[in-house]
């Protein structure tokens, strides 16, 4: 979610759950922050996290939305589609979750996920779905369930060629 179409935080102060004191007021910091993402380590920084943070002990909360600012960052570090643009080619190819989902073999949840940003994408999931948006030709060609079983499989007559 971009800044704009963040939710709004309920009114501050809030409970420090560290030490209980009613001081928990927004703060903008810099953060940085090591990350495991399709199997690699990303170090991702943030330079202005807008986040609840204790005046009294320093507590610092990640709520939703700190948690989406640090999402959103490792999609741009990345270059990954944001769930805005997943939704954006949804809407100009005029088809559903469900019927994406089916076209690259995910469940329609997973989809979902994408699109309201709960989940990020792999790079080759990320790939997949540029190259579904961008291309007539991959969209023709990957018809979910009814798809050719010898797209892209290399036939050999050989049993001893190992493909």
């Amino acid at each position: 979610m971009s800044e704009n179409t963040r939710k709004p935080r309920r009114p501050f102060p809030w409970y420090c759950s560290s030490c209980r004191r009613k001081d928990l007021y927004s703060a903008v910091i810099p953060y940085s922050v090591e990350i495991n993402h399709d199997g690699r380590l990303y170090t991702i920084t943030v330079p202005e996290l807008d986040v609840p943070k204790c005046r009294s002990c320093g507590e610092i909360v990640f709520d939703d939305n700190a948690n989406e600012q640090i999402s959103e960052a490792l999609r741009a570090h990345l270059h990954l589609l944001t769930p805005e643009q997943i939704r954006g080619a949804l809407k100009t190819l005029g088809i559903r979750q469900k019927q994406l989902a089916a076209y690259l073999g995910v469940a329609e949840a997973t989809v979902s996920r994408w699109c309201t940003g709960t989940l990020i994408q792999s790079r080759a999931m990320d790939n997949l779905l540029r190259a579904y948006f961008g291309i007539p030709e991959v969209r023709t060609a990957l018809i979910g369930a009814g798809q050719d079983p010898n797209l892209g499989a290399v036939v050999t007559s050989n049993p001893n060629i190992r493909q």
